[in-house]
Formats: C-alpha cells, structure tokens, sequence
C-alpha cells in the first residue's frame, strides 16, 4: 500500500513539475505579443575614424539602447538613440584597445556586431 502511494505521489510531481513548461509553450506560440526578436549581424555596419565609431543599421522603429560590451562582459558604454535614427557617431577616447560586442536594441529591433577598437 505505502509503494502505491509512492508511486502515485512521484507521479503527480512528474505530471506537475512538466505542466506549467507545456503552458507556456503554448501561450508563446498563439500569443503573437511575445514573439522573440531576431538577432541580425549583417545589418549593423560600424566603421572606427580616428577616435570614433560609426555605427549604420536599419532605420528604428522605437528609442533604442546601444551598448558595447568588453569580453569581460562590462558595460563600457551605454546610450539612448533616438527613434527614426539610421546612423550614430560614438567617441572611443575612453574605450581601451580591444574586442568588445556592440548591440543596438529596443522592443521589436535588436543588432549585434563584434569589434576590435584599435
């Protein structure tokens, strides 16, 4: 007797440790309000011009935040574009020589690239 409640107890840990995961797969699925941005390399252009960064990408649909990232994973610089935008210029005079990943990023756009600053 105490096996058969055993087994009925795991059971239904199983049943409900794996139930919310099929939820939220469905609700993701038919809910097109949480549909995932896609991540696109090749649209974000940047070009280094002495102590500067030109950064070119597709017009913006909403404010977006750009950020470079060292390999550390730090947070070397941080700014707000605005909306509208296609091109923005960004001074490296505080940024170290080295690898850093670059991404442009708001509710429906996100771009990455990776750079070396020189």
């Amino acid at each position: 007797m105490k096996n058969k409640i055993k087994i009925i107890i795991i059971t239904i840990a199983i049943f409900c440790w794996q139930l919310p995961t099929g939820i939220v797969a469905q609700v993701k699925t038919n809910d097109s309000s949480l549909l995932s941005l896609k991540t696109n390399t090749e649209e974000l252009k940047v070009r280094q011009r002495g102590g500067e960064l030109q950064f070119s990408f597709p017009r913006l649909q909403f404010k977006s935040a750009l950020k470079i990232v060292n390999t550390n994973g730090w947070m070397m610089k941080a700014i707000m574009v605005d909306e509208g935008l296609e091109t923005i210029t960004v001074s490296t005079s505080n940024l170290p020589k080295g690898i850093y990943q670059c991404v442009i990023e708001n509710r429906t756009q996100k771009f990455m690239k990776k750079l070396f600053v020189q």
